[in-house]
């Protein structure tokens, strides 16, 4: 089975970063009775945890959400669970590593969720 597109171009090279950060990174899965959690619940043990969407930036420089991930990303903001949102057009390859370097600092700041919503916010998400 063919990867996903986030998954090639986003997901695996950011997971990579982490990994070697020394994070665990746990995959979620959705299925018929779940949907709208984000990628990804990462650990480290020095930090707190965190959970990361991924997204690919489109050609128009937006990225796309689902109704469901809006409505629970709406909610758990809502009730101060950090959700970060990783949002590239690639991040793979040598070329790309000071990027993936600048979105993991991304992780230390205030989780970026709610830009995800707005579309004049989401040049704040890269």
């Amino acid at each position: 089975m063919a990867q996903q597109r986030e998954s090639k171009l986003i997901d695996e090279p950011f997971s990579n970063i982490l990994k070697a950060k020394g994070w665990n990174v746990e995959n979620t899965h959705g299925n018929q009775y779940q949907s709208g959690f984000p990628d990804k619940y990462i650990t480290h043990p020095k930090y707190s945890p965190r959970w990361v969407e991924y997204k690919v930036i489109e050609n128009d420089g937006h990225v796309k959400y689902t109704e469901a991930q809006k409505d629970t990303f709406m909610l758990w903001a809502s009730h101060n669970v950090p959700i970060f949102i990783i949002a590239a057009r690639d991040l793979r390859g040598a070329s790309n590593y000071a990027l993936r370097e600048r979105l993991y600092k991304k992780l230390f700041e205030e989780p970026n969720v709610l830009f995800l919503f707005d579309r004049r916010l989401h040049q704040l998400l890269y």
